[in-house]
């Protein structure tokens, strides 16, 4: 399962709770007469203020708005309330003529900290920021999730150039698609010094060292790098990037050494995937000690799956240089080589 699939998840099933939860008080009211739902709904007055912002947190702005704007005086102050924290998923069936300005006249928009933009919405995300952009001064994370191809969608490179640029006050940034898709210019980008986490579901290597030469505050980065031909870290310096959490996908091992170089401070390291078999640096031990220098905390888990024919036998002599290495484990069949390189530091 996914990091996503995990998420969506676990966000369903706390959905589902809270709504048995806020049953109790609001959503089966309408089965009684007025007199019992006004003593049902007024009873909701007696948990804690801190409570009710606390549930607000695992709803959806828009949910929270239809759902309790127009009840009482009590839910009235909760959505002004300035300890309140929203996040707002701009939906796959939602228009540029669905972010009608009453949804927002109900909150303070100060309040939002997280932006989720789904399929297709990239349009309503530039409205929306254009409309808002200077009240969401507590934003905090954007996630920007695309199933097809994103050089589909009009206006895509505007969103990028602000992400990029100072405007854009988010400390976490989300983009869950192929990032090679978006024919992106970085010409028009200008530095960010706020983002400090950033999730990128596929790119290149090449197309990766561009993007971060624009976020020299990173501290946190998550992605599957992809095999480029070209290589070049285009002297990027990330002094504050500690924790990298790599998915490769057949990436030679210079371009992971790379990475870690612009990552001088690194000190969380964990690496899964497919390695390139074509690379006799993975199966070199010192290569991978000297990886691991001043890293505190180590995880490597990579594995090769490839048919037997007569174009393996490099392969096979680079595996019997490995033998009896622990951190090695072959098995092969009469038509399937499958293989493993496990590293695990002992530090957490």
């Amino acid at each position: 399962m996914s990091i996503i699939d995990l998420n969506d998840e676990i966000e369903c099933r706390l959905i589902v709770t809270l709504r048995h939860f806020l049953s109790y008080f609001l959503f089966d009211t309408f089965l009684f007469n007025t007199f019992e739902r006004e003593k049902i709904t007024s009873s909701a007055e007696y948990l804690p203020r801190e409570l009710w912002l606390h549930i607000f947190i695992y709803l959806e702005g828009h949910d929270i708005v239809r759902s309790f704007s127009c009840l009482n005086s009590l839910f009235a102050s909760l959505l002004r309330s300035s300890h309140l924290q929203l996040f707002i998923c701009i939906k796959q069936n939602e228009s540029n003529e669905k972010l009608p300005q009453s949804t927002w006249s109900h909150i303070n928009l100060e309040n939002i900290y997280s932006i989720t933009v789904r399929q297709r919405k990239a349009n309503c995300l530039i409205r929306f920021l254009r409309w808002h952009a200077q009240h969401l001064v507590r934003l905090q994370s954007l996630c920007l999730y695309l199933r097809k191809s994103v050089g589909t969608i009009d206006n895509f490179q505007l969103l990028t150039a602000y992400i990029f640029s100072e405007r854009f006050i988010a400390q976490k940034c989300s983009f869950i698609f192929e990032m090679s898709d978006a024919n992106v210019t970085p010409s028009d980008w200008s530095i960010n010094r706020m983002i400090k986490q950033l999730y990128i579901h596929s790119i290149t290597s090449t197309e990766l060292f561009s993007l971060l030469s624009f976020t020299p505050q990173l501290y946190s980065l998550e992605t599957t790098m992809k095999l480029s031909q070209e290589i070049s870290n285009q002297n990027v310096a990330l002094p504050h990037l500690e924790k990298l959490n790599l998915h490769l996908a057949h990436t030679y091992f210079l371009q992971l050494e790379m990475l870690k170089e612009l990552a001088t401070n690194s000190r969380s390291l964990r690496v899964k995937g497919y390695f390139n078999t074509d690379d006799d640096n993975y199966f070199n031990e010192n290569m991978w000690h000297k990886l691991f220098k001043n890293i505190n905390y180590f995880d490597v888990d990579l594995h090769i799956l490839a048919r037997l024919d007569s174009k393996m036998v490099n392969l096979k002599n680079r595996i019997r240089l490995c033998e009896g290495k622990s951190w090695f484990h072959c098995e092969e069949t009469n038509v399937i080589l499958r293989g493993t390189i496990t590293f695990k530091s002992m530090k957490t």
